[in-house]
């Protein structure tokens, strides 16, 4: 993350969270639990500021931030408080988890104190970097930012690295292009960041939305796989006596992921309107694009897409694309919501040297 974007965040955290007073709606409502928690008091009822706090929550609009941005939120205890997460851990604690009322009322409390700290963090973060921040552009235009991460087995260690994933991000550029009758070179390197190295790519909005397409279909199919597998251990653990049942389970996941390529490649076929018998060529580099971009996934690369705000929505020949780029937006959000539950799913994995 650059410092552009952290500064960002902690704008969007003050307008988002703090303007919207989150904070306020869960202290107001773990007080009123606390007060109905105290001995000879009268129980009062609390469903309008447990309405008022999810729906709050819910309507925060997280598809705005960057997959950066939101593992910063993570990291300071803010995520785990809004959107869907904080919606699910407010019904959990309220209702699902039969807690007593004084017990509902610390786990609120543990919520809100987290919340609060992480605000307050970035918050001075925000104040630290005010005389020194500059805008940072990128001469991309209207084009959208795809963020490509070299991570896990994917990660560029040496000139080896470089040359194998030049070569395979190559065939995913040349491939996308194609299908839209766009050339390689209209995806443009527009900057890198170390550590964890990353290359963003300047891509214009039709071929943003085939990856990202690309993207979450193959996450989806990871995700299935992984429940089904989860699934099946689970039946294992409680020693379920029905053999059949596994196998079944077993046959579904191979074949979910046996088929996983095929099923990327229809979709984007569905969306693009590709005619199979005339388009061949491009039907054939599309193909070998998505194995490269699933291949590039598998091995622990990541992508992000950072869409145009809402004033920069035209396209070069002057159409209106704001469709198309809030369409992109959400599915960007998906992206990351899927990647959170894999992550959720997966086994933890020993930590990479130097990220």
């Amino acid at each position: 993350m650059n410092v552009s974007e952290l500064y960002k965040l902690a704008l969007w955290v003050q307008s988002e969270i703090v303007t919207t007073q989150i904070p306020q709606k869960y202290q107001n409502l773990q007080q009123l639990l606390q007060r109905n928690a105290q001995p000879n008091q009268h129980k009062q009822p609390f469903e309008k500021e447990r309405k008022e706090l999810i729906e709050t929550i819910r309507n925060v609009p997280l598809e705005q931030l960057t997959k950066d941005q939101v593992e910063i939120l993570e990291k300071l205890g803010i995520l785990q408080a809004i959107g869907d997460e904080g919606a699910r851990a407010i019904e959990d604690i309220l209702y699902r988890n039969a807690l007593d009322i004084a017990s509902a009322a610390q786990k609120l409390n543990e919520i809100y104190q987290r919340l609060t700290q992480g605000i307050q963090k970035i918050t001075q973060i925000m104040a630290g970097l005010q005389d020194i921040y500059q805008e940072e552009s990128h001469d991309i235009e209207n084009n959208v930012l795809v963020r490509v991460y070299f991570k896990g087995s994917a990660k560029l260690s040496n000139v080896n690295d470089f040359k194998k994933w030049g070569e395979v991000w190559h065939e995913i550029g040349r491939g996308i292009a194609m299908v839209h009758n766009a050339a390689p070179e209209d995806v443009r390197i527009v900057g890198a960041t170390s550590g964890s190295i990353v290359i963003e790519l300047g891509t214009p909005i039709n071929l943003a939305a085939t990856l990202a397409t690309i993207v979450y279909v193959a996450l989806d199919i990871a995700n299935r796989y992984i429940e089904t597998r989860k699934k099946i251990e689970e039946l294992r653990l409680l020693k379920i006596n029905n053999e059949k049942l596994l196998h079944e389970l077993e046959q579904e996941a191979s074949a979910n992921k046996e088929k996983g390529i095929e099923s990327i490649i229809n979709k984007v076929i569905e969306e693009l309107k590709l005619q199979r018998k005339k388009e061949g060529d491009k039907i054939l580099a599309l193909k070998k694009a998505i194995e490269r971009l699933v291949g590039f996934m598998e091995s622990g690369g990541e992508l992000d897409f950072h869409v145009p705000e809402e004033d920069a929505q035209e396209d070069n020949e002057g159409q209106d694309k704001s469709i198309e780029y809030k369409k992109l937006r959400q599915l960007a959000a998906d992206i990351r919501i899927i990647e959170r539950k894999i992550h959720a799913l997966s086994p933890p994995k020993d930590a990479e040297v130097n990220e």
